[in-house]
């Protein structure tokens, strides 16, 4: 399950997303989102909003490969 944790670096907030490998999630890009980071549909109900989610895929491991040099 993808988990989240925000911070605040030099006045700006930073997210960062962890994802399990093969795992996909829909992120906001409207900022609307009740669920922010996450999209939780709320682009399609704003007026003349071309803004859908961006789709993030975490690559599954591939086998005999490691993370780890």
């Amino acid at each position: 399950m993808a988990t989240h944790h925000t911070e605040e670096r030099d006045g700006k907030l930073r997210t960062t997303i962890k994802l399990e490998p093969g795992e996909r999630v829909a992120l906001c890009r409207c900022l609307q989102s009740k669920n922010f980071p996450f999209c939780d549909g709320t682009h399609k109900t704003l007026p003349n909003s071309k803004a859908g989610p961006a789709i993030i895929e975490a690559l599954r491991e591939a086998q005999g490969e490691s993370e780890e040099p």
